[in-house]
This record gives C-alpha cells, structure tokens and sequence, in this order.
C-alpha cells in the first residue's frame, strides 16, 4: 500500500451540505520539542485540528484540541493537572513546526518543535468522515442572542484500498461504536441523519416553549454535541482509539468524557481487559492504580482519598476501569469527570509502565 495514504488524505467531502469542499486527513507525525523525541497523531477536519501526542521515551498520550486553527496556522492546547501546554505553529506540507508552552505552577517554559509525517507509520491507513453544523434559533433576544444547536461528529475510516478483512472489522466497529451494529455501511449518512433528527426535536420543543422564557434564557435552550474518534498509538499488531464526546444542554457546564479501545490488528478483536492482565494480575492492579493516583494528585501514602474523610477524590480506592488503552510502554486507566474526582479535575489517566506490571500480563503483552 502506497505510504502517502496516511500522509495527505483528501476527501471532498459529501456528507453534509455544512462542509462542502472541507478537508480532512488523519497523520502521524514525530519529531521533537526542543530535545525531547515525540510522536503526534494528529486530525484534521476543516479548520479544526486535534488528536494526541506523547513523548517517546514514556508513551504516555496527552489529548490536544484546537484552539483556533486557520488554514495554515495550528493551535494546539492541551490541559493536564495542574499544568497548561499548546502547541502554537505552522503546517506546511508534512511539516509541522513552531512553538510548545508548558505553564505549570505559575512557571512558563517554551520550547521549538518540528515534526515531519511519518513515512513509515504503520498499516492500516485511516480516511476521518466529519459533519458539521451550526444554527440558531431567531427570538429576537438582546444583542442577537439567540439560542443554538451545534453538532459535530468524526470517525476513523479505513482508506479505500485496505484489505478486505481488516477492512470490514474496523467499520463494523466504528459503526458499533455509534450504535450500529454489524454495519459496514459509510458512516457518513449515519451523522447527517443524526444531526437533522436532533435539530428538528430541538426545533420542535422551541416553537412548544413560551417566547419569553427562550429570550431569558437562550443558552438553556442551547444544544451543543460533540463525537471524535482519535487515535492515541498504533503499532503493527495493536490500536488504542479515543472516543471522546461532549454534550451540553443547558446547565452550569456541559459533561464529556472520553471512553478508550484497544483493537488487536491481527486477531481482529477488541480487547478486554482479561485480555491483557492474568485473574492474579487483575487483582493486584489496585495497589498500582493507588500509588499511581498518589503521585498526579501529590497525595502522601497512607493518607486517605476520599474527600468525606479528608481527602481530595471521591472514592476510598481504586479499582481497574475497563476504559483503558495500551501504548509501546505501558497501560492506562482513563477515569471520566465524577467517575473517581471533582468535575473540576477533569479526566484522571492513570498510566502504569510495563516494567511495573511484571508478572500481571498475559504472555502476548510480555515482551511489548
């Protein structure tokens, strides 16, 4: 299979009238910030770019969303625990090069990047199929202010001239993972419909709604929806994919979180956790995912977690989460806001390296 596949994949979109002629493509991109060795598995879909990064040596993904991309222009921001990082640079061809910003405890380091498409990243190569939207609702409020519906969703696509088999699991999957299953089907008529079935309920419970509470109130009767598949590794055998959504309607804040998959290439399965750590392994899991929780939230041993006993989380221990993902260094656990801390943490990953997991794998993952 020819490499520039995964390196500029174009697609005219016909999906929806709302992005005609928008670009799309899905690349891996490495290189480095300042000294350090970095992969980016980065998404494009119109003028908005996202995906994940992490640093070589540790392999531990880092989310990026866009913050403001043009044509030309990227901006990147990522948001850890209790630190800031954006990436801030131009793409020109298969180079992406700039500026990284890391603000951590009032502390600002900045740092040039360059990365370069990887002509050698593994098969299978991924087209991305988007819909966007946006509309109002016109009540003639203050200042236009009106209440709005905004939709989106993306997905991994396997580029045209995949192998069947490998093919046909991984848009089965991808349809699975929307709610259609057994489906081979383009995913693309799936988001429209989708999107006309949500704006025309939204519509519908406007016009049943009295005009005064809407001109009060618009963001209340706002609707904001957000899906995006998103590659966080891929190896020759293993691909671990972020499925991330937001929602809002209406509230003090919208809820999001984003649910991992791991897909063994080869066997042409999803992976259970059982898949990955023997019965004895499983149960040990716990005294890790402790001292791993500890050291991101700088909780000292033995103190308690839970915030009813003076701690920070919510829990009193944790457990395993069937939501993880594997890279070439280790496994992590992906707890989503008010699974196991405060909304306001945001999502906790817990990333525990192989060398810690000696004799809780199963012989597959042994020598990864």
């Amino acid at each position: 299979m020819k490499q520039f596949f995964l390196l500029v994949i174009v697609c005219i979109s016909l999906q929806a009238t709302a992005q005609n002629n928008a670009i799309s493509w899905n690349k891996v991109v490495t290189g480095t910030i300042g000294n350090y060795d970095a992969t980016m598995y980065l998404q494009k879909t119109g003028k908005s770019c996202s995906g994940y990064y992490y640093y070589d040596n540790k392999q531990i993904p880092i989310r990026l969303a866009d913050a403001s991309s043009s044509t030309d222009s990227v901006h990147l921001a990522a948001y850890g625990y209790n630190n800031e990082e954006s990436f801030d640079g131009i793409l020109e061809g298969d180079i992406f090069k700039g500026i990284w910003k890391n603000i951590k405890d009032e502390k600002t380091t900045m740092l040039p990047f360059t990365f370069m498409v990887n002509a050698t990243a593994p098969d299978p190569y991924f087209d991305v199929v988007f819909t966007e939207y946006n509309t109002e609702y016109p009540v003639g409020g203050a200042d236009g202010n009106n209440p709005g519906y905004t939709y989106f969703a993306s997905a991994l696509w396997p580029v045209p001239d995949t192998q069947i088999p490998i093919s046909n699991f991984l848009k089965k999957w991808v349809n699975s993972t929307f709610g259609r299953k057994n489906s081979v089907e383009p995913i693309g008529k799936f988001f429209i419909n989708q999107k006309n079935n949500g704006v025309a309920g939204w519509r519908k419970d406007l016009k049943a709604e009295k005009k005064e509470n809407i001109i009060e109130y618009p963001s209340g009767h706002s609707i904001s929806s957000e899906r995006r598949l998103l590659i966080m590794y891929q190896s020759e055998q293993y691909l671990s994919v972020a499925d991330f959504s937001y929602d809002f309607a209406g509230g003090a804040h919208g809820n999001y979180g984003t649910s991992c998959a791991v897909l063994d290439l080869k066997k042409m399965k999803q992976l259970k956790l059982t898949d990955v750590f023997t019965v004895g392994g499983k149960q040990k899991l716990a005294v890790l995912l402790d001292a791993a929780v500890r050291t991101k939230f700088n909780i000292a041993k033995g103190a308690k977690l839970n915030a009813e006993e003076g701690g920070e989380l919510l829990v009193s221990k944790i457990e395993p989460t069937d939501n993880f993902y594997i890279t070439g260094k280790g496994v992590g656990f992906n707890y989503v806001p008010y699974e196991i801390a405060a909304y306001a943490f945001g999502e906790t990953n817990l990333f525990i390296p192989y060398e810690k997991l000696k004799g809780l794998l199963q012989p597959a993952f042994i020598k990864l």
